[in-house]
């Protein structure tokens, strides 16, 4: 089972224990994904979704709120691995005159009033969004979570700026075709959001996901920053080691002072110490910045001395 679909199974058994709750959640899927058709003169409310389990759960949804289902068909997609949705079809007045007795326009591009009272309720509101047309990658890979909205952009508007004002949750929106795609793109943000949808088991692997991911990303930094260090040492040493070359050739290192022959010669015979290591060797020991101001006068010389 993919990341996404153990999230919608966690939301979809949610208790539904709340009328009040229940109705945000079916007017979040209303919202989402609810489209007008007209058969003859008769107005109905369709909702199509991809999931057969988000199916199930507006089918339960509506007999816990007596919303009489006027359809329901399954659709089962055999080119998509026999991936199975479906739709359930309402007759329109009826949805809007159980909406309109429970103070909500389904025409009003807000927040409803009784959506906005209650975090939970909201909370609900946006778990009927995301069950009807959201997804979200495995934030091992990535993290990203986003809601096809079939709507109109002042709703969508409208359900940024609350989001924003209310629980501090950056909402991106981009314009598809004819629909709008609402999406949250930070770890913080998409853990304050699932939170708010009810899903609490996701939040726990989510949040050890981001552990994982900041290990990792660390450790890659550190690898990274070691290699760096690494090329710089070797670039430094392939230097050292030339000047040394240039100065037996042109010079000769048995005419050096004492100090400077036997850092001369042991660097030479031990290419891939570090400077450390090289003073470590030395008799007697020698410093790190002792070896490197060895060193240096080693390059001076070699410089003087030229490379023809």
């Amino acid at each position: 089972m993919s990341y996404a679909d153990k999230l919608k199974e966690e939301l979809c058994h949610l208790p539904l224990d709340d009328q009040d709750e229940c109705r945000s959640e079916y007017l979040g899927f209303v919202k989402s994904r609810g489209t007008l058709r007209l058969r003859g003169s008769t107005a109905f409310l369709v909702i199509p979704l991809t999931s057969i389990t988000s199916l199930k759960r507006l089918f339960q949804i509506s007999k816990k709120l007596s919303m009489p289902i006027h359809e329901t068909q399954v659709i089962e997609e055999i080119r998509l691995g026999r991936k199975r949705g479906g739709e359930l079809t309402f007759r329109f007045e009826e949805v809007e005159e159980f909406l309109r007795k429970n103070g909500i326009s389904v025409r009003d591009d807000s927040i409803p009033k009784p959506v906005r009272d209650d975090p939970v309720y909201f909370g609900a509101f946006i778990r009927g969004l995301y069950l009807a047309g959201g997804s979200i990658v495995d934030p091992s890979k990535e993290y990203h979570l986003e809601i096809t909205l079939d709507t109109t952009e002042a709703f969508v508007s409208s359900l940024k700026e609350y989001i924003s004002d209310n629980f501090n949750i950056k909402i991106g929106i981009v314009r598809v075709r004819d629909k709008f795609k609402a999406y949250v793109k930070s770890s913080l943000d998409l853990i304050e959001l699932l939170s708010l949808m009810g899903g609490k088991k996701t939040v726990t692997r989510l949040s050890s996901a981001i552990e994982v991911r900041k290990i990792r990303s660390d450790v890659s930094r550190t690898l990274n920053f070691l290699t760096a260090n690494a090329n710089k040492s070797a670039q430094a040493m392939a230097k050292h080691v030339r000047a040394i070359r240039i100065i037996d050739k042109k010079y000769g290192i048995d005419r050096l002072d004492e100090d400077l022959r036997q850092v001369a010669i042991l660097r030479i015979e031990n290419e891939d110490l570090n400077l450390r290591e090289l003073g470590e060797i030395m008799n007697p020991p020698m410093s790190k910045s002792a070896v490197y101001n060895r060193l240096k006068k080693l390059m001076a010389l070699a410089e003087e001395l030229g490379d023809s």
